[in-house]
């Protein structure tokens, strides 16, 4: 392949999306100021030299997966504060849901804009033009762009309000948690590593805005 021919390539692959579509949904009045284009960083280019260091990441992680690798999976997809509640119980807290939910409700809207802002693709979608094999497991929870990552997000929020709520919990446990969250999700083959790296920034900054706004304890 020559220069030219690699050139056009790469601009073709820079220029693929997740989805044709933008959408962008009212910011809650608690926030409604933040500058939310600003809160990351644009992900790496999908002709980078780290997007394919990724790709080839997720196809040998998702070609090398264990029995416990898939039941993680499966649990993180479905139920991320399963892990949480287990932690709370071994020093018979309970789990404050209707906190969370307060928190993440707010986010969320903020969370699906920068999705649709960035519209990253899915690593599958960029894995075949580098001819690599990404072994995915599909589940319901893969219908948005892919940076940052929501469950990442989610767990790091949940970390946070916990580790504030909670301060004889192990701010090590709880981040053990997050690490779990975001490993799950690139061994399911359906997150880059740097869509984790970005939910950590994101869940920090919206946290650090709303904990104060939000704190009843």
């Amino acid at each position: 392949m020559n220069h030219i021919s690699r050139l056009l390539l790469s601009q073709n692959i820079d220029n693929l999306t997740y989805a044709t579509a933008y959408i962008e949904l009212p910011i809650p009045d608690i926030i409604r100021s933040i500058n939310w284009k600003n809160i990351l960083i644009k992900p790496p280019l999908n002709s980078s030299k780290v997007t394919i260091r990724e790709l080839e990441n997720i196809g040998k992680l998702t070609s090398n997966r264990t029995e416990k690798d898939i039941k993680l999976i499966y649990s993180i997809d479905t139920d991320t504060d399963s892990f949480f509640i287990s932690l709370l119980a071994k020093y018979n807290l309970q789990y404050p849901q209707k906190h969370i939910n307060e928190f993440y409700n707010i986010i969320l809207p903020v969370l699906k804009n920068i999705k649709s802002f960035w519209n990253r693709p899915r690593p599958y979608q960029l894995a075949k033009y580098y001819n690599i094999p990404i072994n995915m497991i599909i589940t319901d929870t893969i219908d948005t762009p892919s940076y940052p990552s929501g469950h990442t997000v989610y767990s790091k929020l949940v970390a946070n309000i916990l580790h504030d709520m909670f301060p004889q919990i192990s701010f090590v446990e709880l981040d053990n948690i997050v690490k779990i969250t975001g490993f799950a999700r690139v061994i399911q083959g359906v997150h880059f590593p740097s869509d984790n790296e970005a939910s950590i920034i994101f869940a920090d900054y919206l946290f650090k805005i709303l904990n104060p706004k939000l704190r009843n304890y």
